[in-house]
């Protein structure tokens, strides 16, 4: 769904698309993201890619083409998930106890010190201007936020500690996968397959949870 949605919201440059293989680079994020059915079709499609890339990211669906990626691109950080997608297009029913409204880059401070998944504050930053990021208030004060990420997954959710266990993250995400489907797009995310939390709040909210393993390689 990752790869189908980049091409989809047109954000996608498609290096390769045979039936054996598909490679693609998003644009936004300048992730290489990558499907093959074997080993020979993995590497000729990691040939496409041009080596002595500075902050290379690659997306792998399979797990032979992880281990070719850390091999030839030297990647070290490799993030293990499993997709979750809403596949209806029925809006959710949101939550009233929270004031949800976007955010604009008056709350970078607060995004950056919370949010530690990715410690960018340019890319946070960014994040903010997209118009794609929204906060959860109580009386007034901001307790929590959720965005998407640029290649499009939703993410970027964090809870203010003070707050947790009342429902902000659900309401956040209901929120967001509104907002998405606003756009005429499918939502989608990815987790970390140890996140037991997070696929618990997905199930609940209906979003699909797929059987394969995504790897994110940097």
């Amino acid at each position: 769904m990752d790869m189908i949605e980049v091409i989809r919201r047109g954000q996608a440059e498609l290096l390769c698309g045979e039936e054996e293989g598909v490679l693609l680079r998003d644009v936004p994020s300048g992730a290489y993201m990558m499907s093959a059915v074997d080993e020979d079709m993995g590497e000729r499609l990691l040939s496409l890619i041009p080596r002595g890339l500075k902050d290379g990211l690659y997306v792998a669906h399979q797990e032979f083409l992880k281990e070719s990626i850390c091999r030839r691109f030297k990647g070290s950080v490799i993030n293990t998930c499993v997709q979750a997608v809403y596949t209806r297009k029925t809006p959710l029913e949101e939550d009233s106890r929270f004031c949800i409204k976007t955010l604009d880059t008056s709350y970078l401070g607060e995004v950056y010190f919370h949010y530690h998944a990715v410690h960018d504050k340019v890319y946070l930053e960014e994040r903010l201007r997209s118009g794609m990021m929204y906060g959860a208030f109580v009386n007034g004060k901001l307790a929590g936020f959720i965005g998407m990420h640029a290649e499009g997954s939703m993410g970027i959710l964090e809870v203010f500690e003070e707050f947790r266990r009342q429902g902000i993250a659900e309401a956040l995400e209901r929120h967001l996968i509104n907002r998405i489907l606003e756009k005429g797009w499918v939502p989608f995310c990815q987790i970390f397959t140890d996140n037991e939390a997070s696929v618990k709040l997905q199930q609940k909210l209906g979003l699909r949870i797929g059987r394969d393993t995504v790897y994110w390689i940097s």
